[in-house]
């Protein structure tokens, strides 16, 4: 059967080249598109289609590359390995739907985990295109919590002393990502929707110059544990732009499984919700992250806004997160985080673990509308090192869970060079919580300026400072407001509190000395000073 195509390609302003092609069924496809229908694939939603459309991946790959095009229609699959310079088109009405039969995966991959429904490894010049569908058809199932997640086993604990049922969604298997690209270049994913996979949705590893652009990413809120949206291992020259994601675990996370660097990254314009983290660098952090900019996102009902765990002794520098709005609610114990917007943490994932280091990190016009605190903390006696917040709002408000966590709004602990400027606290007034302490706990901090502060603290009739400072040397605040009296403005605690300098500290229009150096210091005057003078 003879098919005439005709292909209009602009080259200038009024420029046209016409061509004409005879495609013969069968023979060298000199348009290098490749339907999987000629190549058996009925499209019915039953039929394993795994052949043929293999078939079509390893005809297009001999004959130099193109596009495999699934038209409309439903295609089952197990694993399909893609290949060089090869393609995958899905029209608007496609879809590709993920086997339950574990005998339809090809087990072990590379670097896989989990059965993989597509594949590729070393190919260059690859993607995923159009406006289908690839669906992993996720199960769960709602049993007994069978054991207790040591990273959160406080949190568990105090879930359990609160009242809350000992039960959590687990995956049934067999428990397949959708996407794993390993050791590949020069790749576009662009327009597709990733649906209901049972393990990370999209996975990107050791591989470069990669583009994902306005593509949709979905998983249940409520069941789909590590059911990530976007997952970057180990890669640099990487843009991802105008993307929707929602899902039940991270949605856009970057990592390091191996001693191989996540550098030069971009994520701009994209509209997030999860039950983890929305914007994250970790856990696994084996590898060092550099020069990465979050950039102009909307985060909506997520458990975590942003994020950077390091565990595993990564270098992290020059990180960059600006205008992002974020609105953190809280979910279910099991998941890990507190509806807190933002969250950096040096910590180490066990005895042995190298010791890692994060500095370098700006947070730039975010607007942090959460239920728990912000926490910038070190647990190896490492200092987190040039930390910034400009116009930075935290807006609390009450958890909707009853096992509370949160206290302050923001703390920072063990952080050399903390510079707050214009950042706002502002507590809800209508429904609070019993536990509300501080805007800002700082402690153990070296160098430390906060300028143009506004807030005050969690309870209006609470003994709580609005700024608790401990062990804080070389700190410097000016230009600090509140709506409210408070009975301590600037608390002032720690033997090696030393050399911090107050100025034009105010509380309802009218500078006062409601400062509180703790009794057990000695010679005051030595510690800090008061300066209201214009």
């Amino acid at each position: 059967m003879i098919r005439i195509v005709q292909r209009i390609k602009i080259l200038g302003v009024g420029t046209f080249l016409f061509f004409l092609t005879i495609q013969l069924f069968g023979q060298a496809n000199t348009e290098g598109v490749y339907n999987v229908k000629d190549f058996g694939a009925l499209g019915d939603g039953v039929t394993l289609e795994t052949t043929a459309v293999q078939a079509a991946i390893n005809k297009c790959y001999l004959e130099g590359g193109g596009q495999v095009r699934f038209s409309e229609g439903q295609y089952l699959l197990g694993t399909i390995i893609l290949k060089e310079n090869v393609r995958l088109f899905l029209e608007k009405d496609a879809t590709i739907y993920a086997s339950h039969d574990i005998e339809d995966y090809r087990i072990p991959l590379d670097e896989a985990n989990t059965p993989i429904l597509i594949y590729a490894n070393g190919a260059n010049n690859i993607g995923l295109e159009g406006r289908g569908t690839i669906n992993g058809r996720a199960n769960h199932v709602y049993e007994d919590l069978k054991r207790v997640d040591l990273f959160i086993k406080d949190i568990t604990e105090n879930a359990r002393k609160a009242g809350v049922e000992m039960k959590r969604y687990y995956k049934v298997a067999p428990v397949t990502g959708l996407v794993l690209f390993t050791n590949c270049s020069n790749v576009t994913i662009q327009g597709i929707t990733l649906r209901e996979s049972t393990y990370w949705s999209l996975h990107l590893l050791k591989s470069n110059t990669i583009t994902i652009r306005d593509i949709q990413v979905y998983s249940n809120l409520e069941k789909g544990v590590n059911a990530d949206g976007i997952d970057i291992n180990c890669c640099k020259d990487v843009s991802i732009i105008d993307c929707v994601v929602e899902t039940g675990d991270d949605a856009i996370v970057l990592k390091t499984w191996y001693d191989i660097p996540c550098e030069n990254i971009l994520v701009t314009n994209c509209e997030l919700k999860s039950s983890s983290t929305a914007l994250k660098l970790g856990t696994e952090s084996m590898g060092d992250f550099k020069n990465i900019h979050f950039k102009n996102c909307r985060i909506k009902d997520s458990n975590r806004g942003l994020a950077i765990v390091i565990r595993d002794g990564a270098n992290v520098n020059n990180i960059r997160f600006s205008d992002i709005s974020i609105e953190c609610s809280r979910r279910h114990f099991n998941w890990w985080g507190n509806a807190d917007p933002i969250w950096i943490i040096l910590t180490k994932r066990r005895e042995s673990s190298r010791i890692g280091s994060i500095q370098n990190v700006m947070f730039e016009n975010i607007i942090a509308n959460g239920m728990g605190t912000s926490k910038i903390e070190s647990t190896v006696g490492e200092k987190i090192k040039d930390i910034s917040f400009v116009n930075v709002s935290f807006n609390m408000k009450a958890e909707n869970y009853k096992d509370k966590r949160a206290s302050h709004a923001f703390v920072a602990h063990c952080v050399e060079n903390l510079t707050l400027t214009n950042v706002f606290v502002n507590w809800d007034r209508m429904q609070v919580e019993k536990k509300w302490e501080s805007a800002l706990s700082i402690y153990e901090i070296d160098n430390l300026i906060i300028k143009n502060f506004r807030g005050s603290q969690g309870l209006v009739q609470g003994d709580y400072p609005i700024i608790l400072l401990h062990n804080v040397t070389n700190g410097y605040i000016i230009n600090a407001v509140t709506e409210f009296r408070a009975s301590i403005f600037i608390k002032i605690s720690g033997a090696g509190s030393n050399k911090i300098i107050l100025n034009k500290i105010d509380i309802e229009g009218k500078t006062e000395k409601r400062i509180l150096v703790d009794p057990a210091l000695k010679e005051e005057e030595s510690i800090y000073d008061l300066d209201n003078s214009e």
